[in-house]
């Protein structure tokens, strides 16, 4: 009864996340981390209202979830507003997350090498220094679109961060899948080596995305949702078959399906709408999954996230310099522009989260609450330094509240005769503003 409990809970949830999204309106906080804080209360490691046992009966819809939000990022893959970024701000996007990422990956593996941490040994240590470079290196779209439709943003800087964060997506998520690739399953027989791998999981997305593209010619209606369920279904069980990185090979069967078919707006328009209807399930498993065990049983593992989450400060100040350097329209918001990067999202918790559960026990954990942890950083920091940037450089409108003028003698007048007055009230101003 708690299992079937906890499923109509995920469903409810995700019915309310699709109310939230259908308006395109903002609701609750960026990364959603709320739900990474109520999965957590209610978890084995807080209350105790969900079992451990429950949450490793859900991992199938753990799966299928994560693989169904990274199919939809790389459907809509180096695209912001229903536009295609443009090749300068793709690289630049990447090239940031990728600087951020492997700052990150140096930082933790020197300190490894130095601090012996028990229960970790080297190829753990190397895992968890690349993992946390993929669960850091993301700057999520959402706080942009958060700060624009609670004010009127336009302008270069808004829109490159819209660019960038539409971009970035591609570094943590690839880097996802070689580490897989590197830590082969043991489950396989079969015998090759990481680079090998990490082809044949390339190439299962590919394939997938080719396969869903013939597929999806002259269907119609729910023949769509069923070529596209069950392409992905098979991609998620293959991968899980053979220790593939889910959310990378959905990824690029996103992307493959992006390239090939010729359907591939009206995919979009009919996917996105589910990204947060999905995301915030996931988020809540997420929380309740979440284990600090490892972390108050060796305080070197909370050094290791302090230290992830200074590095990751450090990477996107780097980053700042970067766009300053690269492009003249960013230099005006000054040497702290990094600051603003430091927003994390879905992508950052669905890779802690996949390398939670193919790697159990510290390391995974570790790389989970690293990710949790971004999350929350990139809350408390990103968002008002963004909202107060956008302002100072004009991108952002807040609007002062009316000034309510002081009550004066009341001026009587005898309206004429046989004069019929009627008051109307002017509509009120919409208060948000949809993104595209």
């Amino acid at each position: 009864m708690s299992a079937i409990a906890l499923l109509m809970g995920l469903l409810l949830l995700s019915y309310v996340g699709s109310l939230i999204i259908g308006g395109r309106t903002a609701h609750g906080l960026p990364s959603g981390v709320e739900f990474i804080g109520l999965g957590f209360a209610v978890g084995p490691h807080a209350l105790g209202l969900v079992e451990r046992s429950m949450i490793n009966e859900f991992e199938p819809i753990v799966q299928v979830a994560l693989g169904w939000l990274a199919f939809v990022v790389g459907l809509d893959f180096g695209r912001a507003g229903g536009r295609r970024v443009r090749t300068k701000p793709l690289v630049l996007g990447v090239s940031c997350a990728v600087l951020t990422g492997g700052t990150v990956a140096f930082v933790v593996n020197r300190m490894l090498t130095i601090v012996a941490i028990p229960g970790i040994d080297a190829t753990g240590g190397l895992l968890l220094a690349a993992g946390a470079g993929a669960v850091t290196a993301e700057t999520t779209r959402f706080v942009v679109q958060w700060v624009a439709v609670r004010w009127n943003v336009k302008g270069p800087v808004s829109d490159l961060l819209v660019n960038i964060a539409a971009a970035d997506d591609l570094a943590p998520l690839v880097a996802a899948g070689a580490i897989f690739a590197f830590v082969p399953s043991t489950n396989v027989s079969l015998d090759m080596p990481a680079g090998g791998w990490f082809l044949l999981s390339l190439s299962l997305g590919g394939l997938l995305g080719t396969v869903t593209a013939l597929l999806l010619r002259g269907a119609e209606g729910y023949a769509v949702w069923g070529a596209l369920i069950g392409t992905l279904l098979l991609g998620v069980g293959t991968a899980t078959r053979f220790g593939f990185c889910t959310i990378f090979v959905t990824f690029v069967m996103g992307i493959a399906l992006a390239g090939v078919s010729p359907h591939r707006r009206a995919l979009r328009r009919m996917v996105s709408p589910t990204e947060r209807a999905v995301l915030y399930p996931m988020l809540l498993l997420a929380g309740a999954h979440l284990d600090a065990r490892p972390l108050l049983e060796d305080h070197k593992l909370v050094a290791v996230v302090a230290l992830v989450l200074m590095a990751r400060i450090v990477g996107k100040l780097l980053s700042g310099f970067v766009l300053r350097a690269a492009v003249p329209a960013a230099r005006p918001a000054g040497p702290l522009f990094g600051i603003v990067l430091l927003s994390s999202g879905p992508v950052s918790v669905s890779c802690g989260f996949v390398f939670a559960l193919r790697f159990p026990g510290r390391v995974g954990d570790t790389l989970l609450v690293c990710a949790a942890a971004s999350a929350v950083l990139g809350e408390l920091v990103s968002t008002f330094a963004l909202k107060n940037l956008l302002t100072q450089l004009g991108e952002a409108t807040v609007v002062a509240p009316a000034v309510v003028a002081p009550p004066s003698a009341p001026v009587v007048e005898e309206p004429a005769a046989h004069d019929d007055r009627t008051s109307s009230i002017p509509p009120a101003p919409s208060s948000g503003r949809e993104l595209t």
